[in-house]
């Protein structure tokens, strides 16, 4: 914390007068079924964003971004988007959003940093929007509510800056609890809190997640053409079945090609349409601790992810096939936490240093350092320094 402080007083010679904290977030399970109106399993990630803000005597607004060491700038009768600002756009928007709500501002300075800052767009901009508009609400005592502080968040989001928002992401964000996950069940629009009972690190059985360090850029390109790829498969499916939820569409239509659809496209509604029941069945396993269970339908959904959806890479089948060597680990899977080739392995405690022993080995192949860490999710977003 005391980084953003330092980071703050230096570039603009103050002190912030709020600083507020936004958690990244980590889809366990069902990161593509907000396109069938599925379920998914979602609780934070390690990755933090801190935001901290002070008024100014004027009506600019200056905003440092210390992770990237990055300087952006604009003044309040001219909120406009403008392309070379990138994460700036992001603060911007939702103060034309408050504004277009009637909220009046004066200049401020505006500090970010976190290793969020370094996740892919989408989390980036979902924490970037709700820690601003957090931040503003508790330096303008706006007093906003919860629901409004997310629609403000997304509407910046998909208006101003003409991005894709999942109101899931943002929700859990700010939302989730320690040692929670958030169960989503997206076409009824509901969730509910339960806790994860492999995050420690003395458990008999522990989660861990594993980042094989690759280049982001490739894979974070393959996911966004997919995601495009998935919303364009079940479009097409809608049309064969324009009533009722698209999630209870049969799998066994399209197993058995009941239906007419490129066989891309195939793959892609029998994979979704599978991981989303799979979470239900994920949820139910977790409830009752039940570990084995959980470990192989991590198993079905990575087998799907790879063989369906055909997102993989060397470096993570790799990591895969070494957790599946391992006596005592009993599943992998790839995670969706806003960086590239990370995957969550529910392995017995005891043999978490042999497989962690098999890193050299993959350093030398690949020649990338991964590190790991224990799932843990933490508690949403918050202000850790209130105004004056």
């Amino acid at each position: 914390m005391e980084k953003i402080y330092e980071a703050h007083m230096k570039e603009f010679g103050e002190k912030p007068q709020v600083v507020g904290e936004v958690p990244g977030i980590c889809t366990l399970f069902g990161s593509f079924s907000d396109l069938c109106g599925g379920f998914s399993l979602v609780g934070t990630a390690f990755t933090i964003l801190r935001i901290a803000v002070s008024k100014r005597d004027d009506d600019a607004v200056r905003m440092y971004n210390a992770t990237l060491n990055d300087r952006k700038r604009f003044t309040l009768p001219s909120i406009k988007y403008r392309k070379e600002d990138r994460w700036a756009n992001f603060i911007k928007g939702v103060m034309y959003t408050l504004a277009a709500d009637g909220h009046v501002f004066q200049g401020m300075n505006f500090t970010v940093e976190g290793n969020l800052l370094l996740g892919d767009q989408m989390s980036v901009s979902s924490a970037l929007s709700l820690g601003t508009c957090m931040v503003l609400d508790a330096l303008y005592r706006m007093k906003l509510d919860p629901q409004t502080i997310i629609r403000i968040a997304y509407q910046s989001n998909i208006s101003f800056n003409d991005k894709p928002c999942r109101i899931t992401d943002l929700l859990a964000m700010l939302n989730c609890k320690k040692d929670n996950l958030l169960f989503y069940d997206l076409s009824m629009v509901k969730s509910s809190l339960i806790p994860f009972p492999f995050s420690d690190p003395q458990g008999e059985y522990v989660a861990i997640v594993v980042d094989s360090k690759i280049s982001p850029v490739a894979m974070r390109e393959e996911m966004k053409s997919k995601r495009e790829d998935t919303k364009a498969a079940f479009q097409a499916l809608k049309k064969i079945k324009p009533n009722g939820p698209i999630r209870d569409f049969p799998e066994g239509d399209l197993h058995a090609r009941a239906v007419s659809l490129p066989e891309s496209m195939r793959h892609i509604c029998t994979y979704v349409l599978m991981e989303s029941h799979l979470v239900q069945e994920a949820a139910g396993l977790i409830i009752k601790k039940d570990a084995p269970g959980l470990g192989k339908v991590m198993g079905r959904i990575q087998n799907g992810f790879r063989d369906l959806m055909e997102i993989t890479c060397p470096e993570v089948d790799w990591l895969i096939k070494r957790a599946s060597e391992t006596q005592g680990c009993l599943g992998a899977v790839q995670v969706s936490n806003g960086l590239a080739g990370n995957i969550l392995l529910l392995l017995s405690k005891d043999v978490v240093p042999q497989y962690i022993s098999r890193m050299e080995e993959y350093e030398h192949i690949f020649g990338f350092h991964p590190k790991w860490h224990v799932y843990q999710s933490q508690d949403g977003a918050k202000i850790v320094q209130p105004t004056a």
